[in-house]
C-alpha cells in the first residue's frame, strides 16, 4: 500500500528552510486549527526555529498556485459568528506565530494567491513573486471578509479596492503598491528564490532576528493588534452571516455550493470576468 502524499514538503539546504505546500490538485487550498495544514505547517516551522543551523524560511506552494484560499467546505461547519470568531481566532493565532518566530520568512509566491493565503503571506518578513503570481481577496465576492492587515502593507484604499471590487490584481501591480517587492520570471524564479534565501541566510543571525523584531516593534506602535482584535470581532459577525449573501442574480452562495463547485465558481465570478484593471499601454 502506497503512503499518502504529504500536505507539506520540507527540504533545507545551506542554512535555508524551504516549505512548500503540496496540494496542488486543491490548488493548496488551507485549512485551520488541530489536525490542519496550517497548523503543520507552524508547527514545522517553529520546530525548525529551534535549530540554529536554520537561518531563513521560506515558503512556496506546488503546481500553479501558492494557496488558493481556506477550504470552502470549512464554512459549512461553522454556524453561528461565535463559531467563526473561535474559527477565525485559532486562524490567527497560527499567523502571529509565524511574525514571532526568531528566523526570517520569504514568501515565495509562485503563482494564484488568494483569500487566507494571501493573509498568511501578509504575516511573512517579505514577498516575492513569479511574473504567473496572481493575488486578491476572492472570498469578499461572495460574502466573506479577510482585508484587516492589509493596509499596514499597501495602504488604506489599495486595502478597501481589493476588498471591495472583487479585482484581482498580476504581480506587476501588487509590486506598484507594495504587497511584494520583486517579480521574477517563472522560469528563473526558483532559482531566484534559492539565492535570496541564500543571502539571508548570510546575515549575522542576531542582528537579523533583531532588526525583524524592530519593524514589527513598529508595526505594534501603528496598531496592528488592536486593529487584528476588532476585525476578528467585525469578521466573525460578517462571517456568521455569508450563508445569506447572494450572488448579483439574487441566488444564495450557500444554495449554489450545495449544487456544486461550479455553479458556485460560476455565479461568484460572473461579474467580474473582465478584469476592470488595464496594462499600461
Amino acid at each position: 500500500m502506497s503512503e499518502p502524499t504529504p500536505r507539506l514538503l520540507c527540504s533545507v539546504d545551506g542554512g535555508v528552510a524551504t516549505l512548500t505546500l503540496n496540494r496542488p490538485d486543491r490548488l493548496n487550498a488551507i485549512d485551520h486549527g488541530p489536525g490542519s495544514l496550517q497548523r503543520e505547517l507552524v508547527d514545522t516551522m517553529s520546530r525548525l526555529d529551534e535549530d540554529p543551523a536554520v537561518r531563513a524560511f521560506v515558503v512556496t506552494g506546488a503546481g500553479r498556485a501558492f494557496c488558493s484560499g481556506g477550504e470552502l467546505g470549512a464554512a459549512g461547519a461553522l454556524h453561528s459568528s461565535e463559531d467563526w470568531y473561535w474559527f477565525l481566532a485559532r486562524e490567527d493565532e497560527d499567523n502571529e506565530r509565524i511574525r514571532r518566530l526568531r528566523t526570517p520568512v520569504l514568501g515565495a509566491i509562485n503563482g494564484i494567491c488568494f483569500g487566507a493565503g494571501l493573509i498568511m503571506a501578509a504575516h511573512f518578513d517579505f514577498l516575492v513573486a513569479s511574473d504567473r503570481a496572481r493575488f486578491g481577496l476572492i472570498e469578499t465576492r461572495f460574502g466573506g471578509t479577510g482585508v484587516d492587515i492589509l493596509a499596514y502593507l499597501v495602504g488604506p484604499q489599495w486595502a478597501k479596492f481589493l476588498a471591495l471590487s472583487g479585482e484581482l490584481i498580476d504581480p506587476h501591480k501588487a509590486r506598484e503598491i507594495g504587497l511584494v517587492v520583486e517579480v521574477i520570471a517563472h522560469e528563473q524564479f526558483e532559482e531566484r528564490v534559492a539565492d535570496l534565501g541564500r543571502r539571508v541566510a548570510s546575515m549575522p543571525a542576531d542582528a537579523a532576528v533583531m532588526n525583524r523584531r524592530v519593524v514589527n516593534g513598529a508595526m505594534e506602535q501603528m496598531g496592528w493588534s488592536r486593529q487584528k482584535e476588532h476585525a476578528l470581532a467585525l469578521n466573525a459577525v460578517t462571517n456568521g452571516r455569508m450563508r445569506e449573501a447572494r450572488a448579483a442574480d439574487g441566488r444564495r452562495f450557500s444554495d449554489l455550493m450545495a449544487q456544486g463547485w461550479e455553479p458556485f465558481k460560476a455565479a461568484r465570478d460572473a461579474p467580474f470576468a473582465t478584469p476592470w484593471l488595464r496594462p499600461p499601454g
